[in-house]
């Protein structure tokens, strides 16, 4: 199959930069509209693409060698985005495989309200720490909560600890016949019947 070819292009500019219409790429997808700046060899472009593979054809794609700005919300009044992004179908994705992703606000929401067991999720997943620092935090589950490690597991309250439940079992290495039996004076009356059983 041959190259694709317009019989219609429109090109304006100079060696500062161009405004084409209907430029062909090298790899043969079109732009109906290209802004192109002439002095970085072809590195900082604005492409409004009209055919390729699904993730080009009605796509746009902006590229620069320098840093990338938006600048927006300035006379926003309160409660109104200042920066909106959606993406209606598909994923929404952010990378920096070379630096960090910082995210600085007075308030942050992260909120997963997909539908369905498999939806929903909220997933933190790092290769070394994960750090939580505030003077309150507080988990609230309704089902279920865990903490699990292949190691160590360490619970300290400097000043106070407190730990209540309706029923409460703890165990250890060496309770492998009975479970091991919380002191009285924590006030928990945990397995009464196998206190009078076993003492």
């Amino acid at each position: 199959m041959g190259r694709r070819k317009d019989t219609t292009p429109i090109r304006y500019g100079n060696h500062h930069g161009e405004i084409k219409f209907g430029h062909i790429h090298d790899d043969d997808v079109q732009s109906g509209v290209l802004f192109r700046a002439g002095a970085d060899a072809g590195r900082h472009y604005m492409s409004m693409d009209s055919t390729g593979s699904p993730t080009r054809k009605g796509g746009t794609i902006n590229r620069c060698p320098g840093t990338y700005q938006i600048l927006s919300g300035e006379d926003v009044p309160k409660d109104i985005p200042g920066l909106y992004l959606e993406a209606e179908s598909g994923d929404l994705v952010i990378r920096a495989p070379n630096g960090r992703i910082r995210i600085d606000a007075i308030n942050i929401d992260m909120r997963a309200s997909g539908s369905g067991g498999d939806n929903g999720v909220i997933v933190l997943d790092a290769n070394e720490k994960v750090i939580v620092k505030a003077p309150t935090i507080d988990i609230d589950s309704k089902v279920s909560t865990k903490v699990f490690s292949e190691k160590t597991v360490e619970i300290i309250g400097k000043s106070i600890l407190n730990i209540y439940g309706g029923l409460v079992d703890c165990a250890d290495g060496a309770s492998s016949v009975y479970p091991s039996k919380p002191s009285p004076k924590v006030g928990i009356s945990l397995y009464d019947n196998e206190r009078r059983l076993f003492n």
